[in-house]
């Protein structure tokens, strides 16, 4: 008996220890907590139920929830999906494209199915999208020719060839785009390049939302009715889309509209970008080494994820110094919050290091007035610095990423220009 009891009690001991040490689930909330999970269930808007490993059941008010991670990562198909449909209230679903008999479109993906299915499909009608999008082909035409056309529907082909007129119906195997007086035109999928639909993206909504990032990289929004139960993850997207996912398939849950707003989601009342490099001549043929990288919204400078200190960020902006970017601040906002640093981007291999490190300084002014600067922040892959800067009675922000000066530079440290990979990453105006 007392053999018995040992045995038992150090089973017990080892079930204890394996599930102390497992984490399927990282919540971080508006006071920059991390906290983590077997499970999460939200069957209401105003909380969530976070299941520790010990067994213990923790609520979350959802006002208080920035970030939802799966841990870890749910894995991706090897084979990429070919298109991805942007919906008009911001959704991205990614996947294989078909046409469906009443004319509308279905978007068929792994992501979208439930239990061991292997294929999920979405019924899209025309007023709901915005745009259809080839992720990758051998021949492309150049980005810059995918453009849309004011008051007409456009579609492109593989070949570079425009098609205008306003989209009649997406049958089984193309859309087929109504051209008014000329005869109506049907393009392949296999043959599309890019379609874009006259149609205004929705406003942001109001309140509490959540945008459900999946593995493949489509981003779903969902209103205050979205539900997380028994790892199901159901709601309605402003545009009307209904989902019912597994949260096997679900990277990430952002969330918007609670006690924060995403500064990335809105743009500046004013960008200035100073070139680091000055014209070298003068008129009449200047030669011009005065280009400026653009501002990138929830992605690094180079466009890619980003990353900060080996941490995943879904929400940021990217920058290149020296820029400002200004945003007016509506009444109510008392704090804003971020994590700087410069993206890991430029310690991955083959990005073509130099000799030395990418350095910045980050400054936040308040109505003009500097309230905070960051010491030299340098070389990608450290920790993340943390911003908190009061805005009680502010009605302007500035964000500034800058070189730094010879005379601030850490010693023993060279500088390279190249690797100035800015991210402001996870902004905040904390209401």
């Amino acid at each position: 008996m007392q053999r018995f009891a040992s045995v038992s009690w150090a089973l017990g001991l080892t079930l204890a220890l394996t599930a102390a040490a497992r984490a399927d689930v990282q919540v971080t909330t508006l006071d920059g907590e991390t906290l983590r999970g077997l499970s999460i269930e939200g069957r209401s808007a105003d909380h969530l139920a976070l299941t520790t490993a010990e067994g213990q059941v923790r609520k979350i008010p959802t006002r208080q929830v920035v970030e939802v991670l799966m841990l870890p990562a749910p894995t991706v198909d090897k084979e990429p999906p070919p298109f991805e449909v942007e919906l008009t209230d911001g959704s991205r679903l990614r996947g294989r494209l078909e046409g469906a008999d009443d004319g509308a479109l279905l978007i068929h993906s792994r992501m979208l199915a439930q239990g061991s299915a292997r294929m999920g499909s979405v019924l899209l009608k025309d007023e709901q999208i915005r745009a259809v999008r080839r992720l990758s082909a051998a021949r492309m035409p150049a980005r810059s020719r995918l453009v849309r056309i004011p008051g007409k529907d456009a579609a492109y082909t593989l070949e570079g060839a425009r098609v205008e007129g306003f989209v009649e119906s997406f049958g089984r195997d193309g859309v087929t785009i109504d051209r008014g007086p000329l005869p109506g035109r049907t393009i392949a999928f296999d043959k599309l390049a890019a379609l874009f639909v006259d149609q205004a993206i929705m406003p942001a909504p109001q309140g509490l939302h959540v945008v459900a990032r999946l593995a493949d990289g489509s981003a779903i929004v969902l209103g205050r009715g979205f539900k997380v139960q028994e790892s199901v993850l159901t709601g309605t997207s402003p545009a009307g889309l209904e989902l019912s996912l597994s949260m096997k398939r679900v990277a990430a849950l952002s969330f918007a509209g609670g006690s924060f707003v995403h500064l990335s989601d809105l743009r500046p009342v004013r960008i200035e970008r100073t070139p680091f490099f000055p014209p070298l001549k003068k008129e009449p043929w200047p030669l011009y080494l005065d280009f400026v990288m653009p501002v990138r919204f929830d992605k690094s400078p180079d466009g890619n994820p980003i990353r900060l200190g080996g941490q995943r960020l879904f929400k940021g902006i990217g920058v290149r110094p020296r820029t400002e970017l200004v945003y007016d601040l509506g009444a109510g906002f008392k704090e804003f919050r971020a994590l700087c640093g410069i993206d890991d981007e430029v310690r991955d291999p083959g990005y073509g290091r130099g000799s030395g490190e990418g350095s910045v300084i980050f400054t936040v002014l308040v109505d003009g007035v500097k309230k905070y600067e960051s010491p030299p922040v340098v070389g990608g892959g450290g920790e993340a610095v943390r911003v908190r800067v009061s805005l009680e009675g502010a009605k302007q922000l500035s964000l500034i990423v800058d070189i730094v000066p010879p005379d601030k530079m850490p010693g023993g440290v060279k500088d390279s220009p190249e690797l100035d990979n800015a991210v402001w990453g996870r902004p905040l105006l904390v209401r």
